[in-house]
C-alpha cells in the first residue's frame, strides 16, 4: 500500500540521453530550444570534464513553482565517502563561478539503495526570493547525470519525500548512439535555465503588457 502511494506521487517516466527518471507528479517538460547550448547544472568534479543540459521541468509558472533539470556530465561518479566532500565543493564552485549564483551549503550526504548518489542541499537567493536547491550526482561509469531541484524554501520540506522518490526512480539505461558537447552559454540564459523559470516567465509576461500599453512590438 506505501509502495503504492509513493508510485502516486510521481509521473510518467522521462527518458533522455541514456538514463529515465521519473519526475513528481505535475512536472512538465520545457521548451529545450529556449536552452539549447547551455551547460547549467552539469557539475563536473573535474572543471575539464565536459556536461550539457539534458532536461528542464517545472511544475508551474508563477513565483512559486519548482523546477528540475537534468544534466549529463563525460565523467566517472562514485558515491564514496571521499567522492561527498569532491562533490561539494564542485556544487559550491559551479554555482559561484559558473552561474554567478553563491549558494549557501546546508550538508551533503551519501545515499545508498536503488540509485547510489550523493545529494548537496544549499540554499541561493534571485530576486528576493530565497529557493532550496538540492543538487544530486548519480553514480555512473564513464558518463553520470547531474538532478538539480529548486524549490521556494517554503514548499521544500513538504516537497522533499517526493524529490526523494523520484531520485530513487532514477535508471541508467545505456549510453545514447551520439555524445554532445555543450558549453556554458551566458549567465543569464544559465540561470534561466536552473532557477528561475518561474520568476523568468512572470517578468516576460509583465514586460510584454507593459510594451503593449505602450504600443511598442513585442
Amino acid at each position: 500500500m506505501l509502495v503504492a502511494l509513493a508510485a502516486a506521487d510521481l509521473g510518467s517516466p522521462l527518458r533522455q540521453d541514456g538514463f529515465s527518471l521519473r519526475p513528481p507528479e505535475g512536472f512538465r517538460m520545457v521548451r529545450m530550444d529556449l536552452y539549447h547550448g547551455t551547460g547549467a547544472g552539469a557539475v563536473a568534479v573535474d572543471p575539464g570534464s565536459p556536461g550539457y543540459l539534458s532536461a528542464a521541468l517545472t511544475d508551474g509558472e508563477g513565483p512559486d513553482a519548482a523546477s528540475l533539470i537534468v544534466a549529463t556530465v563525460e565523467e566517472s561518479f562514485d558515491a564514496t565517502p571521499s567522492m561527498r566532500d569532491d562533490f561539494s565543493t564542485a556544487v559550491v564552485r559551479h554555482f559561484a563561478e559558473a552561474l554567478e549564483t553563491p549558494m549557501s551549503l546546508q550538508r551533503a550526504e551519501l545515499v545508498r539503495g536503488p540509485s547510489p548518489r550523493i545529494e548537496v542541499l544549499g540554499t541561493v537567493k534571485q530576486h528576493d526570493q530565497v529557493r532550496s536547491v538540492l543538487v544530486a550526482g548519480m553514480e555512473g561509469s564513464g558518463r553520470h547525470a547531474v538532478i538539480t531541484f529548486s524549490v521556494p524554501t517554503g514548499r521544500f520540506e513538504a516537497m522533499l519525500p517526493v524529490l526523494r522518490q523520484s531520485l530513487d526512480s532514477f535508471r541508467a539505461e545505456g549510453a545514447p548512439a551520439h555524445q554532445r558537447s555543450r558549453s556554458l552559454a551566458g549567465a543569464a540564459a544559465v540561470l534561466f535555465a536552473l532557477l528561475l523559470f518561474a520568476s523568468w516567465s512572470v517578468w516576460r509576461r509583465r514586460r510584454r503588457l507593459r510594451r503593449a500599453e505602450l504600443g511598442l512590438p513585442g
